[in-house]
């Protein structure tokens, strides 16, 4: 698999999550004046500014994958878009969102959480693994395999992001922290503790990894990502 067909995948989901962190910075949505230490778009620039660099990246990530610089065969392309749009659209990333901003107002379970979070979060990066397979010709097994790993490293991913929330400082983070609880956002931090949040991300990340039990070494990269998502300080 040639190295630019992976980079222009990868390009065109870092496009998609950098239109995410744009937009969900806006005054309307979690309203955010620092990202990666740095003032948001909206705070730089101003909210239209903001509204439509999101709009652009989102459009000019669908062009990257409709290139046939990113792959010969225009069946494969079509693929890796239509998992970009499943993980990008109203059944992942944007559907998320809303139902996050719905838990604002109370009432949600447990099972409503990890819907929400596997929508919010989870769905972008099971896109992203899977576009690898599909790119690298993963036969059904291995896709199975690899779309069960994706899920649970998106939970670990989602859940690690959480407890930071509460633990880590905005000096860290490069943003702002706390704003989960001020906003009465419904995690799982928020449900069963700090204490208890990790030993979930244990049991979660040990899930990814049981997932890649046939792929032997081949898959370490993706075995050292499920632990970084967990381990990680910002």
């Amino acid at each position: 698999m040639p190295k630019d067909q992976t980079l222009r995948a990868g390009l065109a989901i870092e496009m998609v999550h950098c239109y995410s962190l744009i937009h969900d910075d806006l005054p309307a949505m979690d309203d955010d004046d620092l990202r990666r230490g740095r003032p948001t778009v909206h705070k730089a620039y101003d909210d239209a500014t903001a509204i439509l660099a999101g709009d652009a990246l989102l459009t000019q990530a669908f062009a990257v994958l409709a290139d046939p610089a990113c792959h010969p065969d225009a069946e494969t392309r079509i693929r890796l878009v239509g998992e970009l749009a499943a993980g990008s659209g109203t059944g992942g990333m944007v559907g998320g969102q809303m139902r996050d901003i719905e838990g604002e107002q109370g009432g949600f379970s447990e099972t409503d959480i990890a819907t929400m979070q596997a929508m919010k979060t989870g769905a972008l990066i099971r896109a992203a693994v899977r576009m690898g397979a599909i790119l690298g010709g993963a036969d059904a097994r291995a896709l199975s395999a690899l779309t069960a790993y994706a899920e649970a490293a998106g939970r670990a991913f989602q859940l690690a992001d959480d407890i930071l929330d509460v633990t880590a400082t905005p000096e860290a983070m490069g943003k702002a922290t706390g704003k989960d609880q001020e906003a009465g956002k419904q995690t799982v931090v928020s449900r069963v503790g700090v204490d208890g949040a990790r030993k979930m991300l244990d049991g979660i990340v040990n899930e990814a990894l049981l997932a890649l039990r046939t792929f032997g070494p081949k898959a370490d990269g993706l075995r050292a990502t499920a632990r970084y998502f967990a381990a990680r300080q910002k």
